[in-house]
């Protein structure tokens, strides 16, 4: 089982124990529960370590022939997150994207190809000392991420663009500081275990990768949360 997985599952306890810590200086009405909605627009950097970073793939056609795909050596790169949620009492739930274009060296071959990443994102947080201005969050997340890298497909002695596709669950902590009732600074940090299964270029179709590349990513961010 992956460090990761362990460390999610022990999220999930925490989190069922945390409401005695967030509520142990105040009781509420159990039929309060208010509703809010948010965006937040965050700004960060990921780090990233595994698979991708480490070797080329080798995939196998319909026709049974070998072809290599070289992987973006993405060990750091920026990226904005936009973020779309409702607050129901002290937990939160959101819909986040990442959108964004880099130039990235290729593993094994020496060259430098733009890299696109865009990702959706799911996630789950409990906010400790909720309703102060200063709360902190603990949740988890899962993602679906595609990877567009151009002429890294080397196929029929032509390169080609290529597709990595996979999902991933996170670890979620940050912090928010509400400085106006509708306005917070949130800086985070999030740990994604992400396992790619598909690789899909113009030649070959999608093919499935056996075994999952794994990449291991921590994104680091603040950003601007306004509050409705």
């Amino acid at each position: 089982m992956k460090p990761l997985f362990k460390g999610i599952l022990a999220c999930v306890l925490f989190l069922a124990a945390v409401p005695a810590l967030a509520y142990d200086h105040i009781q509420y009405d159990d039929s309060y529960w208010p509703r809010s909605y948010y965006v937040n627009a965050a700004f960060g950097t990921f780090f990233t370590w595994g698979d991708i970073n480490e070797r080329p793939i080798t995939v196998t056609d319909s026709l049974e022939e070998k072809h290599k795909i070289y992987t973006p050596d993405m060990a750091v790169f920026a990226s904005p997150e936009i973020t779309l949620g409702v607050n129901i009492r002290s937990f939160s739930l959101d819909v986040n994207f990442q959108y964004w274009k880099t130039s990235q060296d290729l593993v094994d071959v020496d060259a430098t190809e733009d890299a696109t990443i865009w990702r959706v994102g799911f996630e789950f947080t409990y906010n400790l000392f909720w309703p102060e201005d200063f709360q902190v969050g603990v949740g988890f997340g899962y993602s679906y991420t595609n990877i567009t890298t151009e002429n890294a497909a080397f196929i029929g002695e032509k390169f080609q663009d290529s597709h990595l596709m996979g999902s991933g669950m996170a670890l979620v902590t940050n912090v928010h500081y509400y400085f106006t009732e509708n306005f917070a600074i949130v800086p985070a940090v999030k740990l994604y275990e992400n396992w790619f299964k598909f690789v899909n270029s113009k030649a070959t179709g999608t093919c499935d990768l056996e075994p999952f590349l794994w990449q291991t990513y921590i994104f680091v961010s603040v950003g601007v949360q306004y509050q409705f």
